[in-house]
């Protein structure tokens, strides 16, 4: 419906309608900007920027008090940019204050709240630029009627702003102030223009942190009276860390070697410091989707599924709600509802979520992704296997830590077997508090593994030493060595794992080399690192390809895992072989600090010292390519006068480097009905979500060689689909997905 009768519009100014409803239900612009205003004043309380944020929440949308914007909302097909009013009413009311620095801080979340955090630019930006000078500069409708409802002269300035710099220079610290202030405007913008189109949705209602830290100890209690050496040792970890968790806010690690318990201790502690501090949520990041499920399984089935938020790319909401078809809630309200809008700003008590999704939020400029960041402050975040941090970002990553850390309220854990040297990437000073009960002694009483140098072996010789094995695992560097290697296995039960393989696929297979190791049948398997973390399987001995010593460490936790003997062999081997064409930079620099590493450790690699060792000699390299902010995204906040470049920072800080292309792959009947289902459906988000499970993602021109076989169909111009009638000569199924020539190519490592 139209309104071109514009007469009603002459005094009365409007933000939203609903669509053929009559004006008098139309939202005014006034109530929206203090609805949006309060609500954003009471998002930025944990972070300390209410006021900030109130601010932004009052002015953001003064463009709408515009007739242009009025025409437009009653039908007119017109542009109308009303974001920039308010940016540029507040830099003009302070400017040549003691406010002129927070209003330009303040400008870049009222005009990027729909498009986005802008970069700074120059005064010879031109409107097509997109700068935020450009759009400070550029003319404007008449919003001026805002003055007959808004009284801007009484805003609530700060007297000053409460962060303290990082490193003794401001800007990186003002410019995560502003995302702050974004965070809380653009969620309180989202939920008040939702609640007015749609009504109030079922948001919130979980138990808060002191419950489920009651529940969560409660559940300890089992582990109480242990009768085995490990289970007690176990249990002092456990206890320990609780013990530990009334200590002061700051950083934290927690080194304990694989098979310790680190998942519950971590909990354990970060619930219970939560409770302590009055903190509101946990974060739980982990580097690999392929272990957020049965972490998250984990904390549902303890703490209920209805207080945890499992957030990444393969989670599927539609299994869900059929896997629980009721939840403890009532009836006006649906748990998996609440779930999904929590994914929207992570607004529930525990997260279980992936490096990826965590820093590329702290980094983007889009108001969807920046949502989560005020629910950040107050809170305990754990990097799970914390020595996959971003390597090539450290600097970037460790400051916003920092940030949260020390302006924000926030306590953080870094939790692994092979705690990296992260001190030198925090400003001076700043320690690193350690929660295991003294990690040499528990390296010493969880040495299970002798690692033993084997020096070179080509493939031949290395197969002759697998298939003299019943029972053995083998983790090599590249897909194409796997395969070839695989290949050359005989016998009965030998397996092999990658990437190549689609989700539902390998967790077949893990599945069936599970029950034949637990049988003590024949089970020999070579994997890529895809089998490193958190894969809970017990291997007699182990190989693995010379790698660096944290992948050593992770393939030596897949060995004697549960202790069954008293030591097992891990063997370190250094391949010759015809698979292997070339190796990337960062995996051959690792290769030889390992290789000085386990010459001087020879007798105890896998120990403290000789893991610091590691990290110091990798980390003083002055390779170029292993540069710890090579993308120079601290150069985008230097500015201490606030001229920021948010959106080209957004643009480098980019986790996954290469660009993938997703297969999926028809391997069975279900696979099959689900795409014959995305060839008819005008919703594919849903049913795309099911079909990750059966989905393999390959490098462009490993896309370029298959699709040039002629054997990649593509729905709606969007979906690659292996052609099921060459699903034989395509896809293995002991291997996955077949490359020609290629084979899977090199570089490609999980």
């Amino acid at each position: 419906m139209e309104y071109h009768n514009l007469n009603i519009l002459q005094s009365k100014f409007f933000a939203h309608r609903r669509d053929d409803e009559e004006t008098e239900y139309w939202q005014t612009v006034f109530e929206h900007l203090t609805n949006t205003a309060d609500l954003a004043r009471q998002f930025g309380s944990n972070a300390n920027v209410a006021d900030l944020a109130y601010i932004a929440g009052l002015v953001h949308d003064l463009g709408k008090y515009s007739q242009e914007f009025q025409k437009r909302l009653a039908g007119k097909a017109i542009r109308v940019d009303h974001s920039t009013a308010g940016a540029k009413e507040l830099v003009t009311l302070c400017k040549d204050t003691p406010y002129e620095l927070i209003a330009r801080l303040l400008a870049y979340p009222i005009t990027g709240h729909h498009t986005g955090l802008l970069d700074y630019g120059d005064f010879t930006d031109l409107p097509e630029n997109g700068t935020l000078i450009a759009r400070l500069e550029s003319d404007v409708c008449d919003y001026g009627a805002y003055k007959t409802e808004i009284d801007l002269s009484a805003l609530p300035f700060p007297q000053r702003l409460h962060v303290r710099p990082l490193n003794g220079k401001l800007g990186f610290s003002l410019a995560f102030l502003t995302r702050m202030i974004y965070s809380a405007l653009v969620d309180a913008d989202f939920q008040e223009t939702e609640t007015f189109m749609r009504g109030k949705k079922p948001r919130g209602g979980y138990a808060d942190i002191p419950s489920l830290c009651s529940k969560f100890n409660g559940y300890l209690r089992k582990f109480e009276n242990p009768t085995t050496d490990i289970n007690r040792i176990r249990t002092e970890t456990l206890q320990t860390c609780v013990e530990k968790a009334n200590a002061g806010q700051g950083f934290f690690k927690l080194t304990v070697p694989t098979g310790g318990g680190k998942t519950l201790a971590s909990m354990a502690f970060a619930l219970n410091h939560a409770a302590v501090h009055g903190l509101k949520r946990i974060i739980y990041v982990i580097p690999f989707t392929t272990i957020i499920e049965q972490n998250a399984e984990i904390f549902k089935n303890i703490l209920g599924e209805e207080n945890i938020l499992e957030h990444h790319s393969n989670f599927d909401w539609d299994s869900l709600k059929q896997k629980h078809t009721s939840f403890p809630d009532d009836s006006t309200r649906n748990a998996v509802d609440k779930l999904k809008m929590a994914a929207e700003n992570w607004d529930i008590p525990v997260v279980v979520t992936t490096n990826v999704q965590f820093f590329e939020t702290l980094f983007s400029n889009k108001s969807s992704r920046c949502r989560k960041i005020h629910n950040l402050a107050k809170s305990v975040i754990i990097f799970d296997e914390a020595q996959m941090l971003p390597r090539e970002y450290m600097k970037p990553a460790l400051s916003a830590i920092w940030e949260l850390v020390t302006n924000y309220g926030a306590s953080v854990v870094f939790s692994t077997a092979t705690q990296p040297k992260l001190e030198r990437f925090l400003p001076k000073g700043t320690s690193i508090s350690e929660l295991a009960p003294n990690p040499q002694n528990l390296f010493n009483f969880y040495k299970r593994v002798n690692v033993v140098h084997l020096g070179s072996l080509n493939d031949e010789e290395l197969a002759i030493q697998l298939n003299n094995q019943k029972q053995a695992l083998c983790i090599v560097n590249t897909r194409r060595h796997a395969n070839g290697l695989f290949r050359m296995l005989q016998g009965d039960g030998v397996y092999h794992l990658s990437t190549l393989m689609c989700p539902i696929h390998r967790k077949q297979k893990l599945a069936e080399i599970k029950e034949r190791l637990k049988n003590k049948q024949s089970c020999r398997v070579v994997s890529t690192t895809v089998m490193e973390a958190g894969v809970d399987l017990d291997f007699p001995v182990g190989y693995r390809a010379l790698t660096g010593l944290d992948s050593i460490n992770q393939a030596a936790g897949r060995v004697n895992r549960n202790m069954d003997n008293k030591t097992s062999e891990l063997y370190i081997f250094e391949p010759k072989s015809e698979f292997i064409k070339k190796i990337p930079c960062y995996i051959s620099q690792a290769v030889e600090v390992t290789r000085n590493v386990l010459r001087d450790y020879s007798e105890s690699p896998i120990s403290i010292p000789a893991i610091d060792t590691y990290y110091n000699q990798l980390y003083n390299l002055q390779d170029p390519n292993i540069s710890f902010d090579y993308k120079l995204i601290m150069k985008c906040f230097e500015n201490s006068k606030g001229k920021f470049d948010f959106e080209t920072a957004a643009k480098k800080f980019q986790i996954i480097e290469d660009a993938t292309i997703p297969i999926i792959i028809p391997l069975n009947e279900k696979a099959e009905e689900l795409i014959d289902e995305l060839q008819h459906t005008q919703y594919p988000n849903s049913i795309l979500r099911k079909l990750q499970l059966y989905t393999v993602n390959i490098h462009e021109n490993e896309f370029e060689i298959i699709n040039s076989k002629g054997v990649v169909l593509t729905i709606d111009g969007k979906y690659a689909v292996l052609n099921p009638e060459y699903f034989n000569d395509y896809y293995d199924l002991d291997t996955g997905l077949h490359i020609p020539e290629s084979e899977g190519g090199e570089g490609i490592f999980f």
